[in-house]
């Protein structure tokens, strides 16, 4: 296929981190494609680029364990499993406006906006806001008990990333102010990448190999993003059952880490993973069309609560399976939250007392 000098030029130019911090999304399709060696995947920018001026061609996603050992720690110590292809841009269709394209505002409204002192302050505070919400659901504990997701950082990566994707999309949809969404969105990701070379380090990560490792969790957490902007994007929009069982691939691709080549598994998860599907569903419903704009521009998000993991069936046997319990550190003292320093240590603060300590509190009650 041929490519518009623009494109190309844009593609040269631009990495894929900031096409996606402005809005800048594709339609998809979903045809049959090759796949290339896996020695192109050096980085997102890399990826989005050569997989745009190739328009048929397919990289496989990798996904990433973590690291639980400082010890003999290498990039590969990430490399644990392949997951399903995600669906590529298809260029034929015009891409939407950025939501800096679709600002009004002139060159000194746009500088004063980046450069205020008591902008940005309120910039960073917003994006922490909404960090600290999306991680507050992205934690909660009925996830990894009864949801049976695992607790590794690959797993909760994926969580994180949805609910971050939520948010994206509600900044995307701004129409009052698209300049200081576009920047709220990128100081967003920027807060994000911190948090997630932070957990990096908590899992034993030696701090030489952040860098090197951040760009493969990179790389497999857009290709996550561009997999749920597929499933609301073209005719799947207007085909709720087909988007359905899209997004069930995509939970069991990027959520479960399930292999794609493993039928057994799949079809054993299917259950789980249609009740995650309708909580994307729902939620994305509740954040991008019904959370009132008041809220949003105060940073105060109202979640869906998570769905109901009860009684939820084998594929292969048609049987309940069993309840699997809460795990005990999943759980913490009512009021207190968790939270992680640079250096990669938990630290405890109570929402009521304003406490803050390095020791885990001591647990009086039960979730």
């Amino acid at each position: 296929m041929r490519m518009s000098k623009s494109l190309q030029v844009c593609l040269s130019k631009t990495s894929a981190a900031m096409l996606y911090r402005t809005g800048r999304t594709f339609p998809f399709f979903s045809s049959s494609h090759t796949t290339l060696p896996e020695t192109v995947l050096t980085s997102a920018a890399t990826i989005f680029s050569i997989r745009c001026r190739m328009g048929s061609a397919s990289f496989p996603q990798r996904c990433f364990s973590s690291v639980t050992s400082s010890k003999n720690t290498t990039n590969k110590d990430f490399d644990k499993q392949q997951a399903r292809e995600t669906p590529l841009p298809n260029l034929h269709q015009q891409a939407e406006p950025t939501l800096l394209e679709r600002s009004d505002k002139n060159i000194l409204q746009r500088f004063l906006d980046k450069y205020s002192f008591s902008r940005q302050t309120n910039r960073i505070l917003m994006a922490e806001s909404f960090l600290q919400a999306a991680t507050a659901q992205a934690s909660d504990p009925r996830w990894f008990g009864p949801g049976r997701i695992g607790r590794d950082f690959r797993s909760y990566q994926a969580l994180l990333t949805m609910h971050l994707w939520f948010l994206h999309k509600r900044l995307i949809n701004e129409t009052t102010d698209p300049h200081q969404a576009a920047l709220i969105q990128e100081e967003l990701f920027d807060i994000f990448w911190t948090d997630s070379s932070n957990r990096m380090r908590a899992h034993g990560v030696n701090e030489w190999l952040i860098q090197k490792n951040l760009k493969t969790v990179q790389q497999y957490t857009f290709m996550h993003l561009f997999h749920y902007d597929h499933c609301y994007t073209g005719d799947l929009l207007e085909n709720p059952n087909y988007r359905l069982d899209e997004l069930k691939n995509l939970v069991k691709t990027h959520i479960l880490l399930l292999s794609p080549d493993d039928a057994m598994t799949l079809a054993r998860h299917d259950d789980q993973a249609d009740r995650i599907a309708w909580y994307i569903e729902a939620q994305y419903q509740n954040i991008v069309h019904d959370l009132p704009d008041d809220l949003q521009r105060r940073a105060r998000i109202a979640w869906v609560d998570l769905p109901s993991f009860d009684g939820m069936i084998d594929g292969n046997t048609g049987k309940e399976l069993p309840k699997q319990p809460i795990h005990p550190e999943d759980v913490l003292p009512e009021g207190w939250k968790r939270n992680i320093a640079n250096d990669g240590t938990y630290y405890y603060w109570n929402m009521n007392t304003r406490e803050a300590t390095w020791e885990r509190p001591a647990h009086h009650s039960h979730f």
